[in-house]
């Protein structure tokens, strides 16, 4: 869903997602793990548009600055990215915002990775070019 929105400038892809009960924890709130899942699936709404086969990556490294709690019922706008495009691997950025509130921000680097070799490849030519787009 690529829509643009004035919370979420600087993204032109935008994920929504709403915050179920079971993503909040006793404290009341979503539960810094979730914030993970949240990402992931804008990350894969993102890529598969663009011909990427989310079965042939793998999920290198994550990081995520916590800004503002989210609670039940809350309507997400998760902004997605690229950053950096290498030989093996990508970088993509994320915000998720309720409103104006910016609720985290995140990276995360992805390689292109062929699990019956057991090791990385080169990231498609396909998926570079529409990464640098």
């Amino acid at each position: 869903m690529s829509l643009e929105s004035a919370a979420v400038k600087g993204f032109e892809f935008i994920h929504r997602e709403t915050v179920r009960f079971r993503d909040v924890d006793a404290m009341g709130h979503v539960n810094n793990a979730v914030y993970l899942t949240y990402i992931e699936d804008a990350r894969i709404a993102f890529l598969r548009p663009i011909g990427a086969d989310v079965a042939a990556m793998i999920l290198a490294h994550a990081e995520i600055d916590f800004r503002a709690p989210l609670a039940v019922g809350d309507e997400l706008e998760i902004g997605v990215r690229p950053v950096r495009v290498g030989t093996k691997s990508f970088e993509l950025a994320y915000e998720v915002r309720v409103g104006e509130k910016v609720a985290a921000e995140a990276k995360t680097v992805i390689v292109s990775y062929d699990y019956a070799a057991g090791h990385p490849v080169e990231v498609p030519d396909q998926w570079r070019e529409a990464l640098a787009a």
